[in-house]
């Protein structure tokens, strides 16, 4: 690669980093208990803990050379996001959300029953197969059985689009998701925005300022949606989840009035 096939760096990403310090200084200023009122719903524990983890993991590899870790961490929030706001966004009523979470639930259900016939069917003995994707004791399991007929979850494209709803460009999400995913799978669009030259010498895994501001900004985005609505979840819907999830949104609309400057959407 030569140095003029390298995009310039004319942008800078400190004001964004300065602004997700303060989102994440916010974020972890408030934590529930998962089991104040009993015994929590799986998902709700896995989203919970799961944007913790995921977003750690953007926040300890932005400033070393594992920034293709970063945008890793933040793609996966978006897509969780978005599946996690296609479960819970524009329901009117109670049957409302039991068909959109039947729905959601039966996803899962035939992925884990196709997994473990591709295991059996690969020479792994069925009950080995049952047996690995079998959650622990202290698990409550919900139903497995599949509904017929079932509606397949809408592409991610399509949730994404619904996450976007209150931006004024909706399908910056998607693009965002796509170009995220150049990186996670090595493209050259992906390999330019992860390569620089610094004093005429190459480095590679050095992100442009363009991509981690985007990887950023959505990480801020997925995580307070994720964040936001487990907490409520988990918490029954209590005052302090109620502040905490609208501060972190406020705060990660923050970051995207910054970032937007640099990665150029919405």
């Amino acid at each position: 690669m030569a140095h003029h096939e390298v995009l310039p760096d004319i942008l800078h990403a400190g004001p964004v980093i300065r602004a997700v310090r303060q989102y994440e200084e916010f974020a972890g200023s408030w934590t529930v208990n998962p089991w104040a009122h009993g015994d929590p719903k799986l998902a709700s524990v896995l989203a919970y803990g799961g944007a913790h983890s995921a977003f750690s993991t953007v926040m300890n590899t932005i400033d070393d050379h594992a920034t293709v870790t970063t945008v890793f961490a933040a793609r996966m929030l978006l897509e969780e996001a978005a599946r996690f706001t296609f479960l819970t966004q524009d329901l009117h009523d109670e049957d409302g959300f039991v068909q959109r979470s039947t729905q959601y639930f039966d996803e899962f259900r035939v992925k884990k029953k196709n997994a473990i016939a591709a295991f059996a069917g690969n020479g792994v003995a069925l009950t080995a197969a049952t047996r690995l994707l079998e959650t622990p004791d202290h698990v409550v399991d919900g139903p497995e059985t599949i509904t017929k007929g079932r509606q397949p979850l809408p592409s991610i494209d399509k949730m994404l689009l619904l996450m976007g709803k209150p931006y004024p460009e909706p399908g910056w999400l998607p693009v965002a998701y796509s170009l995220l995913s150049q990186v996670t799978h090595s493209t050259p669009v992906g390999i330019v925005h992860m390569t620089r030259y610094r004093e005429g010498v190459l480095s590679a895994h050095d992100i442009s300022p363009e991509m981690l501001s985007l990887a950023l900004d959505v990480a801020c985005l997925g995580s307070a949606r994720l964040l936001g609505i487990s907490g409520l979840l988990l918490s029954q819907g209590s005052n302090e989840a109620q502040q905490y999830a609208t501060g972190l949104e406020r705060r990660a609309y923050k970051v995207h009035d910054t970032a937007r400057l640099v990665h150029g959407l919405d």
